[in-house]
């Protein structure tokens, strides 16, 4: 059975009291898959807003939806593969519907995903420092030098210990815990 996950409208409270606008505005987000099998229904109505420096937690049981909808924030699903109705703005851009180059313009440097599964997150073949600077380039057309310094403010400001050591290591060197901090 297909799980749904189901939201009413938000309650006045959980509005971000704010002057401006939310940063995030999901407006009747529906989600659904064509199946040989028949349409399956993923996500039904969902509307929520957050402020900009507010958190929003999704929380359910597996097949809920949760992985579904932060998915379709980002434009992540296959345009082809998926049926998705409603309204998705992210500082004001709409979502839905919009083409993969206007996409690529929010991904990362307005809006960012932490994937449920590390494992397919960081590439086990390039250092960390790598990755983080390949992404931060792409967003601020800066040398490589100007990324890396960033990279090691990045990983500072999360408390990754010796930043400046730890940002030429690869991802399975993080992994473990405090055992594997050099």
């Amino acid at each position: 059975m297909t799980e749904v996950l189901h939201a009413r409208e938000p309650q006045p409270e959980a509005l971000p009291t704010s002057d401006s606008d939310p940063f995030l505005v999901v407006e009747n987000l529906t989600v659904q898959f064509p199946t040989h099998d028949g349409l399956v229904q993923a996500v039904s109505d969902l509307t929520y807003c957050v402020g900009l420096g507010q958190t929003l937690g999704i929380v359910g049981e597996s097949g809920s939806g949760k992985s579904v909808s932060s998915m379709a924030v980002l434009g992540l699903h296959d345009e082809k593969r998926t049926r998705m109705t409603g309204s998705i703005r992210i500082a004001g851009k709409e979502v839905v519907g919009a083409s993969d180059q206007a996409m690529r313009r929010i991904r990362g440097k307005e809006a960012a995903m932490i994937f449920q599964d590390p494992l397919t997150a960081l590439h086990p073949f390039y250092t960390i420092g790598a990755q983080i600077v390949e992404a931060y380039r792409l967003h601020n057309h800066v040398n490589k030098k100007t990324a890396k310094q960033r990279a090691v403010e990045m990983l500072d400001l999360v408390g990754i210990p010796q930043p400046d050591r730890r940002v030429d290591d690869y991802p399975h060197q993080f992994s473990g815990g405090c055992g594997n901090a050099r």
